[in-house]
């Protein structure tokens, strides 16, 4: 077996490396995602577009909590 010579971490190759290894984990999230392996479906609440659009109705109508407004200059003061 031949050995293989070491590449010098120049910005180049931690680009190209960096790269290759996003593309891989994007590939295996695809993967895994769509042809689900390992069994099991898709929840309910990720392919039922009525659920969606309930969740954001419950999201509109609750109260919001919190200070009033933000004075961006408070040296300045409020309004």
């Amino acid at each position: 077996m031949g050995v293989i010579a070491p590449v010098k971490p120049t910005g180049g190759a931690i680009g190209i490396a960096t790269v290759v290894a996003f593309a891989g984990a994007a590939a295996c999230t695809q993967f895994l995602s769509l042809n689900m392996p390992f069994g099991g479906k898709l929840p309910d609440t990720v392919t039922n577009p009525e659920w969606a659009k309930a969740t954001a109705e419950k999201m509109k109508s609750w109260e919001r909590e919190g200070a009033g407004p933000i004075t961006l200059n408070p040296i300045k003061g409020g309004k």
